[in-house]
């Protein structure tokens, strides 16, 4: 690993807060690995393998019915690390994750995390954490859904994918993906894209999306 993808992982809330052990652990057992662009990683009912975290690019992670609609959950970008669910049960794979631009991963295999879990099991309670960052996530999408107008819901999630994202750094996804996200349809994605890039808070490209205006994006999250 270079030092600019040290940095990088670093800088991930949930690694920088770990004991020096667990980094240094982490960071000696694992490894670096590329996917191009709409490239699998896992899908869902492959074996659990071990966890990832993201250097460079963005991954998409969903499901699938049984039609071939693809159902986008979330995208996970740079310093995130992902993956810990069949950790604590080892079970088989939840859900399809992707590249959905170039990426570069770091990759620590289960067989390490399983000798160091079985050998100093005080470390669960750090991949705990992981898992319940997750969660809060989930429960306040759910409350989201069920409480936010249209418009709320497309500029919170818009925040939410830019956290870790320079301004006017562009999200790498198409109307459709952000309309499953948001359980809009994709008229109507474009309908609020539209209005938000003529307030000067987005700009908008080929399955592209700007954020020019954090804040703004923030007002319009929370106005009523």
């Amino acid at each position: 690993m270079s030092p600019e993808q040290q940095r990088i992982i670093e800088q991930g809330e949930w690694f920088k807060n770990r004991s020096p052990y667990l980094k240094s652990f982490l960071l000696t057992q694992g490894k670096t690995l590329s996917l191009n662009a709409q490239q699998s990683l896992f899908l869902r009912g492959d074996q659990h393998d071990g966890l990832y975290a993201v250097l460079s690019g963005v991954v998409r992670v969903s499901g699938v019915s049984s039609e071939g609609k693809e159902a986008v959950l979330s995208f996970i970008d740079s310093s995130l690390w992902f993956g810990e669910l069949t950790l604590f049960d080892g079970g088989l794979r939840t859900h399809d994750v992707h590249a959905q631009t170039n990426v570069t991963l770091f990759f620590v295999p289960q067989r390490c995390l399983g000798q160091l879990l079985n050998e100093q099991p005080k470390y669960w309670q750090d991949f705990g954490l992981l898992l319940a960052q997750k969660l809060r996530v989930m429960f306040s999408s759910m409350e989201d859904q069920a409480l936010l107008t249209a418009e709320q819901k497309v500029c919170k999630r818009l925040l939410m994918l830019s956290e870790h994202s320079d301004v006017n750094k562009a999200l790498v996804l198409s109307q459709q993906q952000l309309a499953d996200m948001s359980y809009l349809t994709r008229q109507t994605i474009n309908q609020i894209l539209q209005h938000l890039a003529s307030l000067k808070a987005i700009s908008l490209g080929y399955q592209r999306i700007t954020i020019l205006d954090k804040q703004k994006l923030k007002v319009l999250a929370t106005q009523t």
